[in-house]
């Protein structure tokens, strides 16, 4: 299903159809006429926000990895994250990570299973935390939970991956006793279920460290403040005035319905959402779409070009056969599990 949405014959009428509804519905082409004059400062200030983003990304994934005890400096991080996010955004099952792997081992000698580790809690947890806040956040502006409650309900998922760890509920764990050895073959899913323990361990050590657990925490929600503070200044550039606990919502559900989606960047999928949430605000139809729009203009294409110009940067460190190469030495290296971590062997100048 992955691959059949990231096809371009497929994506591509699919997002133009879903973004074609969002301005058909709100009369984009008035916008001239109704909006008058965009602030350009917040628009500014919005995009500026980007660097902050990416800064952030690389210190989050630093602490994990040094916690993991393999330390990275946080400034080499930089290019790695947001060319992963962007690769992630653009090709199925996460592509952009397997390449980040590769070029963690080749670089810092960050064994696979570790930095697995590191990009599962970075991916699967920073989503839970998005879509569980926004969902608690979403509650209480439609006054359906009081605030305080709300406020003990971000607590408790904040903490809620370390407890299901420490409780035993271990969702990587589960998957080495899943019975594939008869499709994948005995010898092949023994390897990989046992690179599967050494990530878990990895995993169930990270955020069994309450301080670490807290740390990224902290360093995901100051991201998703990001993103909610680019979205808040897009509807002030247009006259617009968002409560930020709604912006966080409206946004963060947004984000989520794209990830659900499986489309690049969420096209179309997360625009249609946060139009009809703004809506629910009491927003008009063309300034939601104008926020929608200028929020996609100030984020999502400066991320994206950050993460192109990221790829031609770390292009120099990918195998000869290219990226092909390098998401097969990840693969490989996933499934080789025999040796420990501070062990295993470092690729060899061919692979590099």
């Amino acid at each position: 299903m992955t691959r059949l949405l990231r096809n371009p014959l497929v994506w591509l009428p699919l997002c133009t159809i879903l973004l074609g509804l969002v301005a058909w519905r709100s009369r984009v082409w008035e916008a001239p006429e109704r909006l008058g004059a965009v602030e350009p400062l917040p628009l500014l200030a919005a995009t500026a926000l980007c660097a902050l983003i990416a800064v952030l990304w690389a210190l989050r994934s630093a602490d994990l990895l040094a916690a993991a005890g393999r330390p990275v400096p946080a400034a080499t991080l930089v290019p790695m994250t947001a060319f992963a996010n962007t690769i992630n955004n653009l090709t199925p099952g996460s592509v952009g990570e397997l390449l980040r792997l590769y070029l963690l081992r080749a670089h810092h000698g960050v064994d696979y299973a570790t930095g697995a580790a590191v990009v599962l809690i970075e991916r699967v947890v920073a989503i839970g935390y998005l879509s569980g806040s926004a969902l608690l956040l979403w509650l209480a502006v439609l006054d359906l939970v009081p605030l305080p409650a709300v406020v003990l309900g971000l607590v408790l998922l904040a903490g809620l991956p370390g407890l299901l760890y420490r409780m035993g509920l271990r969702p990587t764990a589960m998957l080495t006793e899943l019975p594939l050895g008869g499709p994948l073959g005995p010898e092949r899913w023994a390897r990989w279920s046992a690179g599967l323990g050494r990530t878990d361990a990895t995993i169930a050590r990270l955020l069994g460290d309450p301080r670490r657990a807290t740390v990224f925490a902290i360093s995901t929600a100051a991201v998703l403040a990001c993103y909610t503070a680019q979205l808040w200044l897009v509807a002030w550039a247009v006259g617009v005035t968002l409560d930020p606990i709604a912006a966080w919502a409206i946004l963060g559900l947004g984000i989520t319905a794209g990830v659900l989606s499986l489309l690049p960047f969420g096209l179309g999928a997360t625009d249609v959402v946060i139009v009809g949430l703004l809506g629910t605000q009491g927003v008009p139809p063309l300034e939601a779409a104008a926020i929608t729009f200028g929020y996609r203009l100030v984020s999502t294409l400066p991320l994206g070009v950050a993460g192109g110009l990221s790829y031609a940067l770390l292009a120099a460190s990918l195998p000869q056969s290219g990226t092909s190469g390098a998401l097969q030495a990840a693969r490989a290296g996933l499934a080789q599990a025999d040796a420990p971590a501070a062990e295993a062997p470092a690729p060899s100048a061919a692979d590099r």
